[in-house]
């Protein structure tokens, strides 16, 4: 009966324990670390840095987030993301998101700097469970790209590589691309000055940005040589020659282009980077057959200057 009682004692004792220790440490003390990143100075690149976080409740961590990324970072090399002159007026949560309302100002950014900044704050938000996706407005006014279309939901992958690396950091670089004129019988060369992630290959963002056409790059008087619905499923660098690897949609011409300009554009655009002599395309990993009419896969191509208006 003793020995019973000593159990009893020593369950509640125990329960006791649990109850002081449940209440000792409420939803307001916990701590929660995150990065928060930040521009580098001169808008080169992305940095950041681990911050604790003691949100009163998990309400008010967005705010605790968004404040932090108006405080001056420790490393002297960043700067704040969101500035007085781009602070958001309004905040709205959104199923699995939020949406942020900036002020007009936020347009007057120039490109880089804006996708700098936009990267800092959806890359630090999108860390915290409750928040998927990011959305931006300017007055009220869904924010768009240089093209004009409605850029929605950016989530982390919106920023990355999606290949499960974190972010390393954006970085400028000059990159030169080849659009056709109205005719689609002669190259243009763009000389462009862009943002890019550092954990996806110069080859593979140039080419994209090919695709992507002239809206890519904001260009009115240059028009695209690929179909937009062009995938490249890789690109590689062996011995100066660059091997790209598109799916069966480059083989569509839904656009009035000679199909030497078409892969030239290609062949000049990477070609033009540095280590790279030759190119060689393949469809689906295979080199049999044509590129669109006649020109073959198997063959190793060299820039072709003729070609540029």
């Amino acid at each position: 009966m003793r020995s019973l009682r000593r159990f009893f004692s020593i369950i509640a004792a125990a329960f006791a324990a649990l109850i002081m220790s449940s209440c000792g440490h409420g939803e307001g003390d916990r701590t929660d670390v995150y990065k928060i990143f930040f521009p580098e100075e001169g808008y080169a690149s992305i940095i950041s840095e681990e911050r604790t976080i003691l949100p009163e409740n998990s309400s008010d961590m967005v705010s605790a987030l968004l404040n932090e990324l108006e405080k001056e970072p420790s490393d002297d090399k960043g700067i704040p993301s969101i500035t007085s002159d781009i602070k958001p007026s309004r905040v709205d949560f959104k199923e699995n998101g939020v949406q942020i309302d900036f002020p007009e100002a936020y347009l007057d950014m120039d490109r880089t700097r804006e996708i700098l900044v936009r990267a800092s704050v959806v890359e630090t938000l999108t860390q915290y469970d409750k928040v998927q996706r990011v959305s931006f407005l300017v007055n009220g006014e869904e924010l768009k790209d240089s093209a004009g279309v409605v850029i929605g939901d950016m989530t982390a992958d919106s920023f990355i590589n999606n290949t499960g690396v974190e972010l390393n950091s954006y970085e400028r670089t000059n990159v030169t691309l080849y659009f056709t004129d109205i005719g689609g019988s002669a190259l243009k060369r763009y000389d462009e000055d862009l943002v890019y992630n550092t954990n996806m290959a110069i080859e593979k963002f140039a080419l994209e940005t090919l695709i992507g056409g002239p809206q890519a790059v904001n260009e009115q008087e240059a028009f695209p040589t690929l179909s937009p619905d062009t995938k490249l499923l890789q690109v590689t660098v062996k011995d100066r020659i660059a091997y790209a690897n598109f799916d069966t949609s480059v083989k569509e011409e839904p656009y009035s282009v000679d199909e030497e300009t078409a892969l030239y554009s290609i062949v000049n655009t990477l070609t033009s980077l540095p280590g790279i002599d030759k190119v060689q395309i393949s469809i689906e990993g295979s080199t049999e057959g044509v590129f669109m009419d006649h020109m073959k896969l198997d063959e190793l191509y060299e820039r072709n200057d003729d070609l540029i208006n």
